[in-house]
């Protein structure tokens, strides 16, 4: 990799250099669209700048074992480590909300925004796991439902909009990025664990009240 080429970036494209990479690092995703407090969107610095100097983070990033990648169509840049390290594990629980998000995305996926975006109310996802997951035989404990989705909004998976994620009434967008975070190869995966959890906890379950 050339280090020159870096150096010769301006002080505000190295700045930018900067905190892409990091960003990269530690959210996973870049998206192109960013939401403002009075609900409308403005176009990342950090997409824009990846658009045009793409190919010298990626150089970068490919020495500390990680490969850039871009969804151009739905908007968004994300790395993915080559090590097969740095993966976020998930309990059955936390799994449950992020594949019923994959599910609410693709239902609504037709009506999806400009930037290829789904409006969504935290009440719609508690339905979708009490129907969907019966893991979730009931609403779940509200003070682990906002931990969870906040979790996953560091992630740049879902942004809220207004409201906190333990109203029901919360508004926020579910970001294309799912779309990655949740293949549709590994959510057919994700469904048979979850099913397979459901089924041992059952079998537990009859074993105790023989």
């Amino acid at each position: 990799m050339e280090l020159q080429a870096i150096s010769d970036l301006t002080v505000k494209e190295r700045e930018l250099f900067t905190s892409v990479c990091n960003h990269l690092l530690g959210k996973t995703f870049i998206v192109r669209s960013l939401y403002q407090p009075d609900g409308s969107s403005a176009l990342n610095p950090e997409y824009s700048f990846l658009t045009l100097h793409g190919e010298l983070v990626k150089q970068y990033l490919s020495v500390l074992g990680w490969s850039l990648h871009q969804d151009e169509y739905n908007g968004y840049f994300f790395v993915v480590n080559d090590l097969d390290a740095n993966r976020l594990m998930l309990d059955s629980k936390a799994t449950a909300v992020l594949l019923a998000l994959r599910l609410i995305f693709d239902e609504n996926s037709e009506r999806a925004g400009l930037y290829q975006d789904v409006l969504c109310q935290v009440r719609d996802v508690l339905e979708k796991l009490v129907t969907d997951f019966t893991v979730f035989r009931q609403k779940p404990n509200m003070d682990d439902f906002r931990r969870w989705m906040k979790q996953l909004e560091s992630f740049n998976i879902v942004v809220k909009l207004d409201g906190k994620y333990s109203d029901p009434g919360c508004r926020f967008t579910i970001l294309p990025t799912i779309l990655t975070a949740v293949s549709a190869e590994k959510m057919n995966v994700l469904v048979q664990d979850l099913r397979r959890e459901e089924a041992d906890d059952e079998e537990v379950k009859e074993g105790f009240t023989d």
